[in-house]
């Protein structure tokens, strides 16, 4: 966050991770209970299908982006943060802009549809 009198500067302010986000599916769920055979065949034999499909993954994401965006308009609301730069990447950007309040989606001077968390700080300054 940068207060619009100075030059952009890159600190780390506070580190957010959370560990449902690196977890599998297969970790939250089994892969056994309610499959029951495609038909077709003998019973017991054969291909199994999964049940109905539910939308796990899809969940999973909003429920992450929703609890992002409270990290960040926690971080963005005071107003000592005058605009800031924001980025993320391009499968959440407009996911997480939309969960945003909408008085710290003003304070975004610049908005960069990139994941930049793998790149050093005055890599990520020079791409803003």
């Amino acid at each position: 966050m940068i207060p619009s009198n100075r030059t952009p500067r890159l600190e780390p302010i506070e580190e957010f991770d959370s560990p449902e986000a690196h977890s599998k599916l297969g970790d939250k769920v089994s892969d056994l209970g309610g499959r029951f055979s495609r038909g077709g065949g003998m019973p017991g034999v054969g291909a199994m299908a999964d049940g109905e499909r539910h939308n796990i993954e899809l969940e999973t994401r909003k429920r992450l982006v929703r609890q992002l965006a409270r990290r960040v308009n926690l971080l963005a609301r005071p107003k000592t943060v005058e605009r800031c730069l924001f980025a993320a990447s391009k499968e959440i950007n407009h996911l997480l802009l939309g969960e945003l309040e909408s008085e710290v989606r003003t304070k975004i001077h610049k908005n960069l549809p990139a994941d930049l968390t793998k790149l050093e700080r005055t890599e990520i300054l020079a791409r803003f």
